[in-house]
């Protein structure tokens, strides 16, 4: 065989594992300093970790095919029952297994942990890795028994390999998470320095605008999102704890409203609203900041600081998928800060509540600014993050709690 190797021999995964990984920092380090400030989070993060990901190596044993030829051998390759002579070479038939395989084909070189120390001698034909089987003794049971030994090497091999990588592709993104995060912190604290100061910064002249991914036929490359150019500045943004409490507080007002369906189904989408604001305002009422509950219009929940939004809540009555997308453009419409938090809080009156929450899975990830799914808190609590319409850069944090009233 031509361009022939030793399947899983040549170089250790830890070692290519760790390579990727010190490539990641590197990535991340590298970066100039006012786009990881401006950058969309999540965007970027699918970005490099698409870049890194590993496809993982699968080989398909239950398509294996074979063909034959006929091979002048070496007589040194010859078993040492055969009567031939050092030098020379013989004619003999050559049978070829053909095995499909998908993934990474450098994978094909790579010595997993934990390891077989034997190997065998492979090649690669487009997407099949052959190995050949010389039939010395005319004998199908031999070839048969060589085929289904080296077969069984490779695929335990692949096994250990494929956990290998699985390994690696779980542990990248927070890897990349956790260097990105440190990385930003170790940027806004660098500018705090600088800021204080007191004198004027120069700006560099050649920032990066663009990025051109790079052609592959391997894999889906996310492609790297663009952030605006002008100077960071840091923006005041609302807890996450705080959040997650006062989405707990609605998540819990709401459970209130299902289980006394005589005090409240039939109410209007103000009265409902009222009553979580009642539950809201003493919890959070923070004076000092500005930090407080009022409403607005005649669906809004709003927490302000410094007279701009920084969470608000949209309450309606369910009313379809349409609805439910023109629901989070307004939503969209009140907030400006980099980081908000927001909320819908739909009251589904409904019989059933199983199509509306599939309707929201299926919808949400339809609209223009949504950029990726934050899972679910409970079975009618989702949480997603969308972007601002006029700044891809900015991130927003939605959830999406839902309340059976159905009508009395």
């Amino acid at each position: 065989m031509s361009n022939t190797f030793n399947i899983f021999a040549e170089r250790e995964f830890d070692l290519v594992n760790r390579g990727l990984l010190e490539k990641l920092k590197a990535r991340i380090y590298g970066e100039e300093k006012n786009y990881l400030l401006n950058v969309n989070r999540t965007e970027y993060l699918a970005h490099i970790v698409s870049e890194l990901e590993i496809s993982p190596l699968a080989l398909n044993f239950d398509k294996v095919t074979v063909s034959t030829s006929e091979q002048m051998i070496p007589a040194e390759r010859f078993p040492f029952d055969f009567n031939v002579y050092a030098g020379k070479a013989y004619p003999k038939q050559i049978v070829k297994y053909h095995v499909p395989f998908s993934g990474d084909e450098q994978l094909l070189r790579c010595v997993p942990n934990p390891r077989l120390l034997n190997s065998h001698p492979v090649s690669v034909e487009g997407s099949e890795v052959c190995f050949e089987i010389i039939d010395f003794y005319g004998d199908p049971e031999r070839i048969k028994r060589d085929a289904e030994s080296a077969v069984n090497l490779i695929r335990q091999q692949a096994g250990h390999l494929s956990k290998n990588v699985e390994r690696y592709n779980q542990e990248l993104r927070p890897q990349a998470e956790s260097l990105f995060d440190a990385r930003k912190a170790e940027v806004m604290k660098q500018n705090q320095v600088v800021a204080a100061l007191g004198v004027p910064v120069k700006k560099s002249e050649n920032i990066p605008r663009t990025f051109a991914v790079p052609a592959t036929a391997r894999k889906l490359i996310v492609p790297k999102p663009q952030a605006p150019s002008e100077k960071y500045a840091p923006e005041p943004a609302l807890d996450e704890a705080i959040y997650q409490e006062i989405l707990q507080t609605v998540f819990d007002t709401g459970r209130v409203f299902e289980r006394l369906p005589s005090t409240y189904a039939g109410k209007d989408e103000e009265t409902l609203r009222d009553h979580l604001i009642l539950n809201l305002e003493p919890r959070f009422q923070i004076g000092t900041t500005g930090e407080t509950f009022n409403k607005s219009g005649k669906t809004d929940i709003l927490m302000r600081h410094e007279g701009k939004n920084v969470f608000v809540a949209e309450c309606k009555f369910w009313g379809g998928q349409k609805q439910h997308l023109k629901t989070i453009d307004q939503l969209l419409s009140y907030l400006t800060w980099r980081d908000s938090k927001a909320a819908v809080v739909y009251f589904v009156d409904t019989k059933e509540m199983s199509a509306p929450l599939k309707a929201i899975e299926e919808t949400t990830p339809s609209h223009p600014c949504y950029v990726a799914s934050k899972g679910k808190r409970e079975e009618s609590w989702f949480r997603y993050e969308f972007h601002l319409p006029e700044d891809a850069s900015r991130p927003i944090h939605i959830s999406i709690l839902c309340f059976h009233l159905p009508r009395p």
